[in-house]
């Protein structure tokens, strides 16, 4: 047998026996390098369920999904209002038919998702009302912020004017908002504005497209041409400005005050179909509040000119206070009042409102009775405040009675 001969028959047989060792080997090196990233998987996980908010669960904001580093979370929450509302009225005025009306209803239903994206300084809200049966734009903006107290925010929100109408629906003191403030509200807008906020004193100005613009397109007759606002508040007491998110101050929580006021101002008649008015809001208001107690006041203003169809002046007056009986149970009460121009030929209103409280979950709105009775001391034939089921009628004393049970997630 040649050389050669041996040397490829030896090869050949090298191969035949090392070919299930190297198969072997193969596998073994792809199970390691599959146990590997499972390790590896694991440790991110576990990454994100470490400190920092990382991961998935529930806080004081709601429930959230967020990452390692916080640079991205979302958080997923809601709220129902469910009502039962009497409203009395006067049947020498209305009739038999209308002088008692009662019946239930679902308000302020909402939810909303907000977060950060990309960075814990670029944060978003988008909420939507469904009170009605189908689904309203309300909050739709983002906002960034930086590390010298500035922030920019752009989109859909409602421009810094009364602060009674930025305290969100369900932090409100009473079932719902002040009927002087239903008149004066500001509502949703879409623009612009820049906060600089420190530790005693805050500051805004917005651009926007006009008060009660929630939704229009930039060529809609609803708006205005031009909308500038400039909100200031200077912190006197407190710790935190988030304290004055809310109208109520639980028993263990310390003295804390905000002094502020607003002025807006909107002009139109120049640009694609919009109404030639301009108008001038303005408001000062201050709130104070303690261990167990809290009280509001604001005084609220709108001067209208209709491009040579008159002008008008409106003011409003708002006084509102609560006490804590117990760890739970709030009373409250308030009094609105709403002094019309002279060429509305109508009567100025005063309303007086008081009620309870009752905290179900402690120290927190998520879960809230409230019970309260209005009183409408004046006529209120053509006016309507459903907010606080006053229907109007063309006599003193009109009265409403409304329960409401409200939840939070």
């Amino acid at each position: 047998m040649s050389q050669t001969r041996v040397l490829v028959l030896l090869a050949g047989a090298a191969l035949s026996f090392g070919a299930p060792a190297l198969a072997q080997n193969a596998n073994l090196d792809q199970d390691r390098a599959y146990a590997a990233e499972l390790v590896n998987d694991a440790g991110s996980r576990a990454s994100l369920l470490q400190g920092g908010g990382g991961g998935a669960g529930h806080d004081s904001k709601g429930f959230f999904i967020s990452d390692g580093t916080g640079n991205n979370s979302l958080y997923i929450g809601g709220a129902a209002q469910f009502r039962y509302a009497h409203n009395f009225r006067d049947d020498s005025v209305v009739g038999e038919n209308e002088d008692f009306t009662h019946g239930f209803s679902n308000t302020n239903v909402r939810l909303w998702t907000m977060g950060n994206i990309w960075s814990k300084d670029l944060s978003y809200k988008v909420q939507f009302n469904l009170e009605s049966g189908s689904a309203e734009l309300e909050d739709a903006w983002a906002q960034y912020s930086w590390d010298n107290g500035f922030s920019m925010k752009w989109g859909q929100f409602k421009a810094p004017v009364f602060r009674e109408e930025s305290v969100n629906n369900e932090h409100q003191l009473a079932m719902d908002r002040s009927n002087s403030n239903d008149v004066f509200s500001q509502g949703w807008s879409q623009g612009i504005a820049g906060t600089y906020t420190t530790d005693s004193f805050r500051i805004t100005g917005g651009f926007t497209d006009g008060a009660n613009t929630a939704n229009t397109d930039f060529d809609s007759g609803d708006e205005t041409d031009y909308a500038l606002t400039l909100r200031a508040d200077v912190k006197v007491a407190g710790s935190d400005w988030s304290r004055f998110d809310d109208f109520t101050s639980f028993k263990n929580q310390d003295t804390a005050g905000v002094i502020g006021g607003a002025i807006h101002w909107e002009n139109g008649g120049e640009t694609n179909g919009t109404a030639d008015v301009e108008s001038l809001f303005y408001t000062i208001d201050a709130q104070f509040e303690g261990a167990g107690w809290n009280v509001f006041a604001a005084f609220m203003g709108a001067s209208q000119d209709f491009g040579g169809g008159g002008n008008t002046d409106d003011y409003g007056f708002l006084l509102q206070g609560g006490l804590f009986l117990a760890d739970q149970a709030e009373v409250f009460a308030r009094w609105d009042s709403i002094y019309w121009d002279d060429s509305r030929a109508t009567d100025d209103n005063h309303f007086i409102t008081a009620g309870l409280n009752y905290y179900i979950s402690p120290e927190s709105h998520a879960v809230k009775f409230t019970g309260q009775v209005t009183w409408a001391l004046s006529e209120t034939a053509g006016l309507g405040f459903d907010n606080n089921a006053i229907l109007g009628q063309a006599a003193d004393d009109e009265v409403s009675l409304g329960f409401q049970m409200q939840v939070m997630f």
